[in-house]
């Protein structure tokens, strides 16, 4: 990093999440762009950590696996009383006494060294994210945490936490309004989260969206006025591995037993919010013989979601013909996005909605729904029904099953509009909004 490059803080939290979803994807490629866009990035995380006076046991346990997720109740509790300025975050040694190069091909439950991308400056602060959060419901206000030394220009905030870092200006990305516009789908606590989205409308610096669908939620819902949120949308990068045709095809014959166009798959976090259960019945009322695939972690409610894959222990149907595999490595999702017949995507709500864009980029068709930012973000080189029509599903299934024309006319037209939301484009876009924040030098953007 050059001398002279501005400081810009993000939050971590997103990367501590093993199995990590969109959000995790989105914190992934902000910080690549961030480095992109010449900016000395520093990286905050939450890890519930006490302060530790020797560097070297700081840096080891930050990386230890035994440390747990968060801290019990009470525990937070008494940190808010004993520190009521807010906790101090400690820097976290880059001497690379952890090897940060050796990563597993294992994705663990813990968090781990391949959760850390590329940095110029490492911030832990004791259990901030739980701490907040407690914070917030007992005060009504952005719990603060303190910079031991000069804080950064910016501090950029990659999903809706209840806190702010003293002494520099504080932005937010707000990736959806999913927990009030279904509150039925999601765990959140509702009342604190709405009251929190209030709070930053009012106090934050500037609202980043990643959709203007997002956007035009924020201000008609929460009331955020329009100069105050900017929409950059959301960077789909290249694959991660790179593999040439036949070794993919013979991964995905050997691992999974699929042959190239040969299947459908969805792909996501199994949820109420995906809609798999009713694209289950699409599938099953089309009357196609092509395998179903399903790759995705479990979250709540999601073997309700499952109900029709009553053998080998819930993960296949009676007939075989769908398949349940269960959260793979990236390996293997980029293989299978890229060799699907299409992806069936027809969720009932989404921010960006992810899954469909890295499906095109590959060149693969996209089946997916005609609401919330889904229009905007894949254009007309989808397939967008309603979610919620069984019927229109189920013809759009037996459509992409049996023309070819249209399956590659998808194919062609995917990569195409998935250039628009290139790493190249979306620095573009970022670098021109911390130019109005007065972070960067302004200058012409792609």
């Amino acid at each position: 990093m050059q001398n002279g490059a501005p400081r810009v803080w993000m939050d971590g939290f997103p990367l501590t999440l093993s199995h990590g979803t969109g959000i995790t994807t989105y914190a992934r490629g902000h910080a690549a762009t961030l480095r992109a866009i010449g900016v000395s990035l520093g990286m905050l995380y939450g890890r519930p950590l006490p302060g530790i006076a020797d560097a070297a046991e700081r840096e080891v346990r930050f990386f230890d696996a035994r440390v747990l997720a968060g801290r019990p109740l009470h525990q937070r509790f008494l940190s808010l009383l004993r520190h009521p300025r807010g906790p101090l975050a400690q820097a976290i040694p880059l001497s690379r006494m952890v090897d940060t190069s050796a990563t597993s091909a294992i994705t663990y439950e813990s968090f781990a060294t391949a959760n850390l991308p590329q940095v110029d400056e490492l911030w832990n602060a004791d259990d901030i994210f739980g701490r907040a959060q407690l914070h917030f419901a007992l005060r009504g206000s952005l719990m603060p945490v303190r910079a031991p030394t000069p804080p950064p220009a910016l501090m950029h905030w990659t999903h809706i936490h209840p806190i702010r870092l003293a002494g520099t200006r504080n932005i937010y990305t707000v990736h959806d309004l999913i927990p009030l516009r279904l509150p039925w789908a999601t765990l959140d606590f509702k009342a604190n989260w709405l009251n929190a989205i209030r709070m930053l409308a009012r106090r934050a610096d500037h609202i980043v969206a990643v959709s203007e669908h997002a956007r035009q939620d924020m201000i008609t819902q929460v009331g955020i006025a329009e100069e105050r949120i900017t929409n950059t949308y959301q960077a789909v990068f290249p694959p991660q591995y790179e593999m040439d045709e036949a070794m993919s095809v013979a991964r995905l014959r050997r691992a999974h037993q699929l042959e190239p166009r040969g299947y459908f798959l969805f792909l996501s976090r199994i949820e109420p919010r995906k809609n798999l259960a009713r694209m289950l019945d699409a599938y099953i009322a089309s009357g196609s013989q092509t395998p179903f695939i399903i790759v995705g972690g479990l979250a709540h409610h999601g073997k309700q979601e499952l109900r029709l894959l009553t053998e080998a222990n819930g993960t296949r149907s009676a007939d075989g013909r769908i398949r349940y595999l269960g959260y793979v490595p990236q390996l293997d999702v980029e293989i299978l996005l890229r060799h699907a017949r299409a992806l069936c995507f027809a969720s009932l709500y989404e921010g960006f909605g992810l899954p469909a864009m890295e499906a095109m980029r590959a060149g693969t068709a996209v089946l997916t729904s005609n609401t919330s930012c889904m229009p905007e973000i894949v254009g007309d080189a989808a397939m967008t029904v309603t979610p919620t029509d069984t019927r229109a599903l189920a013809e759009a299934l037996r459509a992409l099953d049996q023309d070819a024309g249209l399956r590659a006319r998808l194919e062609a037209a995917g990569p195409v509009r998935a250039a628009f939301f290139s790493p190249e484009r979306y620095a573009g876009r970022l670098r021109a909004l911390y130019a109005r924040l007065g972070v960067l030098p302004g200058r012409e953007t792609g």
